[in-house]
């Protein structure tokens, strides 16, 4: 059994950082062939403080600090890796809990399919009532359209998945996450493994939850990052990008040129008038058909108000983030020689 390697980049994660680490005690994996990797970026509230606390008391095989003076997600999952010791590296977010087979599954899983990366459905629940409307919404393929990692209950090869669990020779190939690609790092490796020859699997077999954002306004700044890291990405590696990027972008030109059209035309108010009924229809069949999966009591009108957001927001994001990305110099990822 090869020891497994897990790095959570935090930055002031103290409401998640002591349920992530308890979900990962409880793994049934054996605990000293667990290590963990939490690679922080100077966080000014308990999040340290809170792991030294786990790591003094707990069963596995350790825990450690890593500094992260850049702060951004690819450098913390680099410093975090680099410093690894695992055949298999595991990355999971501040926002996360995982089931307790996790680590088990992913071991499972690229033993049995060979795969150069594993991963399984991501769960998002909310803590609230905006926050459960969000995570409605986000499970749903109308808001993220066909991200499998968000609902499939099958098991497959797919583009991409969240906390992936790599085998150690991806890094040694590739080199890690490109800095260049912030908020859009691990979809870039996905994509750069996959060039390389390697698959990437999805298990429903291992199972994570993700702590939806708890304000409309995080979720918007969110996607909007999203967004841009996938324009940014556009300029070199469009051939990663599938046809669920590029709809909201299309949304958001289409939306602006026929609004502009129609002072002057009635044909295009006309336009305007149905495509925005027939989104608000397939919303609202959407936003109730999510609600009823959830199971949370998230507000009908809640969960509606989230498509738009996020949909506006990516599509926006994606559009000044291919922008800046024709007009920025070239910015070369130093791989391994």
């Amino acid at each position: 059994m090869p020891l497994v390697s897990i790095v959570v980049p935090t930055l002031n994660e103290e409401r998640y950082i002591a349920g992530l680490l308890a979900s990962i005690e409880a793994q049934t994996y054996p605990g000293e062939l667990i290590e963990v990797l939490i690679a922080d970026g100077g966080s000014t509230d308990e999040t340290r403080a809170m792991v030294k606390a786990a790591a003094d008391a707990s069963r596995l095989g350790s825990i450690y600090l890593v500094n992260n003076p850049e702060r951004t997600t690819a450098h913390g999952l680099n410093a975090g890796a680099e410093a690894a010791n695992g055949g298999v590296i595991i990355i999971l977010g501040g926002h996360s809990a995982v089931d307790p087979s996790f680590v088990e599954a992913n071991v499972e899983a690229l033993r049995r399919t060979g795969a150069a990366a594993v991963g399984g459905p991501l769960t998002t629940i909310g803590e609230g009532a905006v926050a459960s409307a969000i995570a409605a919404s986000l499970s749903h393929p109308f808001g993220v359209g066909n991200a499998r990692f968000r609902y499939a209950t099958e098991a497959g090869d797919v583009d991409t998945v969240a906390f992936a669990a790599y085998r150690r020779e991806c890094f040694e190939l590739l080199g890690g996450f490109d800095p260049a690609k912030d908020k859009g790092e691990d979809d870039d490796f996905n994509f750069r493994i996959r060039q390389a020859g390697g698959r990437i699997h999805l298990d429903p077999e291992i199972r994570s939850t993700y702590y939806a954002r708890s304000t409309m306004r995080g979720v918007v700044s969110q996607y909007f990052g999203y967004g841009k890291a996938k324009g940014r990405a556009f300029r070199d590696t469009r051939e990663a990008l599938g046809p669920r990027h590029y709809v909201p972008s299309a949304m958001v030109v289409g939306g602006a040129a026929l609004t502009a059209a129609s002072l002057f035309s009635r044909r295009s108010r006309v336009v305007l008038g149905l495509l925005s009924a027939a989104y608000g229809l397939a919303g609202a069949v959407a936003a109730q058909r999510a609600v009823a999966r959830a199971e949370t009591g998230a507000a009908l009108w809640r969960t509606f108000l989230v498509f738009p957001l996020v949909h506006v927001s990516y599509g926006s994001g994606m559009l000044i983030g291919a922008w800046q990305g024709r007009r920025r110099p070239e910015l070369a990822f130093e791989g391994p020689e």
